[in-house]
C-alpha cells in the first residue's frame, strides 16, 4: 500500500492507547482471528477506571475485492450465518471482568485499503458491524469508481453537518448520526477526501471537517 497523503486520517493525532489487558482477552483474540482471517492487535484507549474501550486492529492478507467475495460467499466475518457476533463477545468480557466493554476504534486493513470505522455512540460499532461489511459488498462498484480505483482509505462515518455544502447549511434537521448514509474515502488520484452518499450511490465533492477527537 503507497504512503498516504498528508489529508489521510492515518495521519491525524493518534488515540492515547496502552496495551489490553483483561481476562477473557485469548479467547477474545483468537476468534476475531478465526472469523476474520487477520492478526490482531487490541489496545484499551480508556482513561476511566469504569470502563474498558477497546481500539481493535485487523492485518488481513486480502484485498478488497477478495475481502468482498469472501463475505459474501460467508467464509469471512460469517455475519450471514450468525457465527460470530461483535456484541455477544463484548457481553462475555463484560461477564469475565465486571466492567463494561465498548469498542472506540474498528480498523480492517488490507493489502490495498484500510477500513477505519470509528465509534459514534455507546456500543455504534458492535451493534452495526455486520451491516458496514455488508454495505462494503453492496456499494463495492461505486467505491472503486467502477472497479478503476481502489480508495487507499475508507473512514467511516461522517455527518451530514460536517459536509460543508449549501443545501445541507440551509436544512438544519435531524443529524444523521449512522455508518448507512456517508462515508469518506481517500484515492491516490484525489486531492481531498471525496465523500460517498451510500443512500444514492454518488460521490459528493465538497469540503470536508472530520470530527477529530
Amino acid at each position: 500500500m503507497s504512503t498516504a497523503p498528508e489529508n489521510s486520517r492515518n495521519n491525524f493525532p493518534k488515540r492515547r492507547a496502552q496495551s489490553a489487558s483483561f481476562r477473557g482477552l485469548s479467547a477474545f483474540t483468537n476468534n476475531l482471528e478465526k472469523f476474520f482471517f487477520s492478526e490482531i492487535s487490541i489496545r484499551n484507549s480508556a482513561t476511566n477506571d469504569n470502563k474498558i474501550s477497546l481500539i481493535i486492529d485487523l492485518n488481513c492478507d486480502l484485498n478488497l475485492l477478495d475481502l468482498v467475495i469472501n463475505s459474501y460467499k460467508g467464509t469471512w466475518g460469517t455475519f450471514n450465518q450468525c457465527k460470530y457476533s461483535l456484541a455477544n463477545e463484548l457481553a462475555l468480557l463484560e461477564q469475565y471482568n465486571d466492567i463494561p466493554f465498548d469498542v472506540e476504534e474498528f480498523s480492517i486493513n488490507l493489502k490495498d485499503t484500510s477500513i477505519i470505522i470509528n465509534k459514534i455512540y455507546e456500543q455504534s460499532i458492535s451493534a452495526h458491524l455486520d451491516a458496514v461489511i455488508s454495505n462494503l459488498e453492496k456499494h463495492y462498484v461505486q467505491l472503486t469508481k467502477g472497479n478503476v480505483e481502489v480508495p487507499y482509505e475508507i473512514f467511516m462515518a461522517v455527518f451530514e453537518d460536517d459536509i460543508l455544502t449549501p443545501d445541507f447549511a440551509s436544512s438544519q434537521t435531524k443529524k444523521t448520526h449512522n455508518y448507512t448514509s456517508y462515508w469518506a474515502l481517500y484515492f491516490e488520484s484525489e486531492q481531498d477526501a471525496v465523500i460517498y452518499d451510500l443512500k444514492n450511490n454518488r460521490f459528493i465533492y465538497e469540503d470536508l471537517h472530520m470530527i477529530n477527537e
